[in-house]
């Protein structure tokens, strides 16, 4: 079981949180449906394995989440982070300087596709891709080509003077048809 990856993409669900909304002593919530929790700790299709799995990795990340809890209702986990686990992440772990740009500059009124270009062009000498999207979600679907700069597929979508987004695992992009 990957435990460390699965870490790691809570530590960074947790650390974009922080960098919108602030840091706060709360309880935080995360919902993620099995597949993809089956893909990030790289557990093939061993369902029967994952409440062991989650106990496992309660064990492995305690010493820095705190006790969490991990609760799942039909398809999909809910992890609820202590305070103590906001805490390790803004005290332990670096603000990720692309994500600060991504998110200060999608938050700006009047926001255009070009801002945005500016932004993953800076962090990637030009090698990012953004795809026009078809559909009701989003607009464009903008990652980098090296996945080692930012793992996540950003799905765009412009309304009249702002714009939103989600990002998305890239694995769990390609299970989505994108």
């Amino acid at each position: 079981m990957q435990y460390a990856a699965l870490e790691r993409m809570l530590i960074n669900s947790i650390r974009e949180v922080q960098m919108k909304l602030g840091y706060e002593t709360e309880v935080i919530r995360f919902y993620y449906p099995e597949k993809a929790l089956l893909r990030i700790l790289d557990a093939g299709e061993a369902k029967a394995d994952v409440k062991e799995a989650m106990k496992e990795f309660k064990a492995y990340v305690k010493d820095r989440l705190g006790e969490i809890k991990i609760t799942k209702s039909q398809e999909r986990f809910c992890f609820l982070i202590p305070p103590k686990g906001a805490r390790y992440v803004w005290e332990q772990k670096e603000e990720n300087g692309f994500l600060r740009e991504f998110i200060d500059t999608i938050e700006k009124p009047g926001i255009q596709l070009e801002d945005l270009k500016t932004v993953f062009h800076k962090y990637s000498d030009g090698k990012y891709i953004c795809k026009r999207c078809e559909g009701e979600e989003c607009d464009y679907i903008m990652y980098f080509e090296d996945s080692d700069k930012d793992s996540y597929c950003y799905f765009i979508k412009f309304h009249e003077n702002h714009a939103t987004y989600h990002r998305f695992l890239s694995e769990d992009v390609k299970e989505m048809g994108f």
